[in-house]
């Protein structure tokens, strides 16, 4: 009998919490009714999320990427259904190349623009998850065609977790940013890709590096640069030749006979191999080496390239050691750093382009003997 009693009891007390809640309701559907906004909407969870070319419109470190976009028509692609992958470039990566200004695109050809542009665009989603695990050179077709090469560092042989990912060797540096219709990932690079130019016509184009074309060209180096044999060319400038002794009008007075070309301007060209300096970097994570050795081509001389992030920037760069040969009595002729990443990882229909700070090799360290 009590536990009906006290139902019996608690039964007005329900009543009255109903009535109150029904006129809180009430009073609460008044209050919106007299604070209406036609133009006032709330989001549902999921979207507010802005579709690619907004979301770099709405972000002021690539506020030059869009201005890219924009220039090349872009915009309203990135803005439709999808899916893409973005690999946007900072300002700061665009500031590395001497564009400042959203006006200095307008001093550039809008087709070539365009081309360099969509080839940071892959048509489809591509998270991080996605891609191969301690994956080389894998390649993706791009919103223009031609193939960008992604590597990805994702453990070491010690069981460690790595988490770097390079496109064409330019480091990812914010990866798996959702938007409305894809992913972007923050690069602090631009890409460089030379369609359908031989690393021997980016050379030619490049009027820095004239002395070492003509080295190549008056020790008969040059013809090759136009072949499907594939490059790695550490290109020193004219200043890092000067450097070591070669200028314009000292190669005109070089007889050839006196000297080994393939050390003297070959010590500049890797055969066979197609290496972004970022690919020694991977390697290193996911081998603990990554380090390439080989002997120039036709000679004794021995060389080393490594590569990785270089104290104190910690700034992707690589470094060359030219040794007279294997053994721990053969000297050290040379060792060079470079690390001018926004000119490095030129990319070539046959190879890639290399900036080198300094020159390897005197002429008389070439002296036939």
């Amino acid at each position: 009998m009590k536990k009906l009693n006290n139902v019996k009891h608690n039964k007005p007390v329900l009543q009255m919490g109903k009535m109150l809640f029904a006129m809180a309701m009430a009073l609460q559907l008044l209050f919106v009714a007299g604070c209406k906004h036609d133009d006032l909407s709330v989001a549902l969870p999921n979207e507010n999320i802005r579709p690619a070319a907004d979301f770099v419109k709405n972000n002021y470190e690539m506020r030059l990427f869009y201005a890219a976009l924009q220039k090349t028509g872009y915009t309203e692609q990135l803005n439709g259904a999808g899916p893409f992958t973005v690999f946007a470039p900072t300002d700061e990566a665009f500031n590395r190349l001497g564009i400042y200004s959203t006006t200095d695109f307008d001093k550039m050809n809008v087709d070539s623009l365009k081309k360099i542009i969509g080839y940071h665009i892959l048509p489809r989603k591509l998270m991080v998850n996605d891609m191969p695990s301690n994956g080389i050179d894998v390649r993706y077709a791009t919103l223009t065609g031609p193939e960008l090469y992604l590597s990805r560092a994702a453990f070491n042989p010690n069981g460690g977790v790595e988490n770097e990912l390079y496109i064409d060797g330019v480091e990812v540096i914010r990866k798996d940013v959702v938007v409305a219709n894809g992913i972007l990932h923050l690069m602090d690079n631009v890409l460089k890709p030379n369609f359908n130019k031989t690393v021997q016509q980016w050379l030619a184009e490049h009027a820095d590096y004239s002395v070492f074309v003509k080295g190549l060209k008056k020790f008969n180096l040059w013809d090759q640069l136009a072949t499907g044999t594939t490059f790695t060319i550490f290109a020193p400038n004219n200043k890092a030749l000067e450097d070591v002794g070669i200028t314009e009008a000292s190669l005109n007075a070089l007889e050839t006979g006196k000297y080994i070309g393939d050390r003297l301007f070959g010590a500049y060209i890797l055969y066979d191999r197609h290496f972004f300096i970022s690919d020694s970097q991977v390697f290193s994570l996911i081998n603990n080496n990554g380090a390439y050795n080989y002997f120039l081509k036709n000679d004794t001389h021995y060389m080393n390239f490594g590569g990785g992030k270089l104290y104190p920037e910690f700034k992707l760069g690589y470094s060359l050691t030219l040794r007279s040969g294997t053994t721990i009595s053969d000297i050290i002729l040379n060792s060079v750093t470079s690390n001018l990443t926004a000119k490095n990882d030129n990319l070539c229909s046959n190879g890639i382009v290399h900036h080198l700070i300094s020159g390897l090799v005197t002429p008389e360290q070439a002296l036939k003997k």
